[in-house]
C-alpha cells in the first residue's frame, strides 16, 4: 500500500510540475521539453525542475528539483531531487544520484549497479516481458494503447453482462438488424444530436453536471447493447463460416467471438476509433428503433 500511495503522489507531482512549469515558463523553457529533447550537461546545475514529455531528456548534471518525463525516453547519469518516469523507457547509467524517490511507471528500465536512490523505489511494470515493456516504451504509442486496451476490457465486461442479462432481447434486435438498419442509422444520428443537446443543457448549471453524465452514460450504455446485437450477428456468421464455432453455440460465444474481431480492428489508429463511433449511432439507433428489443405482437403470436 506505501509503494501504491507513493506511485499515486508521484503521478500528482508529475502533473504539477507540468502544469506549474508551463504556466510560468511555457514550452520554451530549457528545462520543459513538449516533444522536444532536454538536456543539462555535465557540470551544469538546472535550479528547477525538469519535465519532458514526448521526447528526450539527459540528465548528466544536476537538478535541483525534480525530473518528470512522460512518454518518452530518459538518460540519467547525473543528479536529482526526485525521478518519475511514466510510459518511458529509463536508462539510470554510472553515477546517478537520486536523493529522493525513483518512480518509473511502465516501460524498459535499466539501472546500473552503482546507481544511487536514497527514497523510495517504486518500480511498476518493469517486470514485464521484454516486448511489452519496449511496446509501453513508444511514447505516444504506448499510451495509446494502454488507453486503448484498458477501454477494450471495460467494453468487453459490459457487453458480456449485457448478453448475459437480456439474452432474448438481444437475439431479437439482431435478427431484425438485416431489415431495420437504415432506420436505426437515422434514429441513431437523431438520438446522438439530442443526447448533445440535453448534455450542453444540463451542464450549464453546476447542480445538472451529474445528471448531464448520467444521461450520457445511459446513451453509451444503450448503445453498447445495439452494438452486443451487431456482434452477435458477426460472430454467428464468422464462426459458423470458418468451423470455430457450431450452428447452435451459445450466444455468448458468438458475442465474444463478435467481440474479438472489432477488439482488433479497435487497434488501427482512426479507422479503429471510426469504425466505433459509427457502431456505436447504429447500435444506439438499434436499441430505439427495436424498442430495445422488445418484443412485437408478431412475434409473440410466432
Amino acid at each position: 500500500m506505501k509503494n501504491v500511495r507513493i506511485a499515486l503522489a508521484s503521478l500528482l507531482v508529475a502533473v504539477g510540475a507540468l502544469l506549474g512549469a508551463t504556466h510560468a515558463r511555457a514550452s520554451t523553457s530549457p528545462g520543459v521539453g513538449i516533444f522536444s529533447d532536454v538536456r543539462v550537461e555535465k557540470g551544469e546545475t538546472f535550479h528547477d525542475d525538469v519535465v519532458c514529455i514526448g521526447a528526450h531528456a539527459t540528465i548528466e548534471g544536476k537538478v535541483e528539483g525534480d525530473v518528470v518525463v512522460i512518454g518518452g525516453k530518459l538518460d540519467f547519469s547525473g543528479e536529482a531531487q526526485e525521478v518519475v518516469t511514466i510510459l518511458s523507457k529509463a536508462d539510470f547509467a554510472s553515477g546517478t544520484a537520486v536523493h529522493g524517490d525513483m518512480v518509473h511507471i511502465l516501460g524498459e528500465m535499466i539501472t546500473a549497479s552503482d546507481a544511487k536512490f536514497e527514497g523510495e523505489k517504486v518500480d511498476v511494470g518493469s517486470a514485464l516481458p521484454p516486448r511489452i515493456q519496449r511496446i509501453l516504451s513508444r511514447g505516444l504509442i504506448g499510451l495509446f494503447l494502454l488507453f486503448r486496451l484498458i477501454g477494450l476490457i471495460v467494453s468487453g465486461i459490459v457487453v458480456m453482462l449485457i448478453a448475459l442479462l437480456i439474452p432474448e432481447r438481444i437475439e431479437r434486435m439482431s435478427g431484425e438488424l438485416d431489415t431495420r438498419w437504415p432506420a436505426s442509422i437515422g434514429f441513431g444520428l437523431l438520438a446522438c444530436v439530442v443526447v448533445i443537446i440535453v448534455c450542453i443543457g444540463l451542464a450549464i448549471t453546476i447542480i445538472g453536471i451529474p445528471f448531464a453524465i448520467l444521461v450520457g452514460m445511459l446513451a453509451k450504455v444503450l448503445g453498447l447493447v445495439g452494438i452486443t446485437a451487431m456482434l452477435l450477428l458477426v460472430g454467428k456468421k464468422l464462426g459458423t463460416e470458418i468451423g470455430l464455432l457450431e450452428e447452435h453455440s451459445s450466444l455468448l460465444a458468438c458475442v465474444m467471438l463478435g467481440f474479438a474481431v472489432l477488439a482488433l480492428i479497435r487497434f488501427i489508429p482512426l479507422f479503429g476509433e471510426l469504425v466505433w463511433t459509427c457502431l456505436g449511432i447504429l447500435g444506439l439507433g438499434l436499441t430505439v428503433v427495436t424498442r430495445l428489443g422488445r418484443e412485437t405482437a408478431d412475434s409473440g403470436a410466432s
